[in-house]
């Protein structure tokens, strides 16, 4: 997998989650903006991450990658906008299976995902996790 498709899929997954796991604050326009801001913002200190939650996060990101594929497939030719947002609720509820059934919470997988975005030794650990799962 190239890094311009993984990073490509990081945020589709990213956005996904995002707009699916809104917390309280989400529903005020002021938190709703404060979390967009976070999200885009470059972490100021560096994660650990352990090899086995590196594993999880890698099994849990190839899942998501195949949720995220079915639904954009799924999608095609839906012109019903409540039809779409079930859909999309569905993918957003099997992103998060996916995740919980890897053994992590939501917030550690962003974190790490996130984390990937900007360093590149973990980005490379990921990445080759992934194409070990190939």
């Amino acid at each position: 997998m190239k890094k311009s498709c993984f990073i490509g899929l990081f945020a589709m997954t990213m956005l996904c989650l995002f707009f699916v796991l809104p917390d309280s604050s989400a529903y005020s326009q002021e938190g709703y903006g404060q979390q967009q801001q976070e999200m885009m913002q470059q972490p100021e200190t560096e994660i650990q991450v352990t090899d086995s939650e590196l594993d999880k996060v890698a099994r849990a990101y190839s899942e998501i990658s195949e949720i995220r594929e079915e639904f954009q497939m799924s999608l095609t030719g839906v012109e019903d906008p409540e039809a779409a947002q079930k859909m999309q609720e569905q993918a957003g509820k099997a992103m998060v299976e996916a995740v919980e059934n890897s053994g992590l919470d939501v917030q550690t997988y962003n974190d790490v995902m996130q984390a990937a975005q900007y360093d590149e030794e973990l980005r490379e650990k990921l990445l080759s996790r992934l194409e070990q799962m190939r």
